[in-house]
């Protein structure tokens, strides 16, 4: 599968999002092996900021961020971009996160803390989707 993903995302570009720091820069720095370029952004507001500058294929966002929520979040990326492909990764489960999570159509929903074998299961998964329907 990795080396499948790793074709596939060759020529894409991700967006990393979460207030804590040190693993966003993680994540990040392990997603650059492979996508073609990979941003990270520490909280909702510069999330936005940076989305409205580039296009990216794949959004990964937390949910509880300062400035602005991934909820938020997303509802504006939704604005711009309907049909964002987007992965939450988030410390919160509660009903009422979820039900928010339906509102806001996003691709796939991980607990953190997350696994890295699941969470590249998930964006191979939406990244096979979106080469499908192109």
């Amino acid at each position: 599968m990795i080396k499948r993903l790793e074709q596939i995302a060759k020529n894409m570009d991700l967006l990393y999002v979460d207030d804590n720091e040190e693993l966003c820069r993680t994540y990040a720095s392990f997603f650059r092996d492979i996508f073609k370029n990979v941003d990270c952004a520490y909280d909702g507001q510069e999330a936005l900021e940076i989305y409205k500058q580039k296009s990216y294929d794949l959004v990964i966002t937390d949910i509880n961020m300062p400035r602005m929520n991934g909820f938020t979040l997303i509802k504006e990326i939704k604005k711009i971009h309907p049909e964002q492909a987007i992965i939450i990764v988030s410390a919160y489960s509660e009903i009422a996160y979820l039900s928010q999570l339906n509102e806001c159509h996003v691709d796939h929903f991980l607990v953190k803390p997350v696994d890295t074998k699941e969470l590249m299961e998930k964006v191979y998964t939406v990244l096979e989707d979106i080469l499908v329907h192109e």
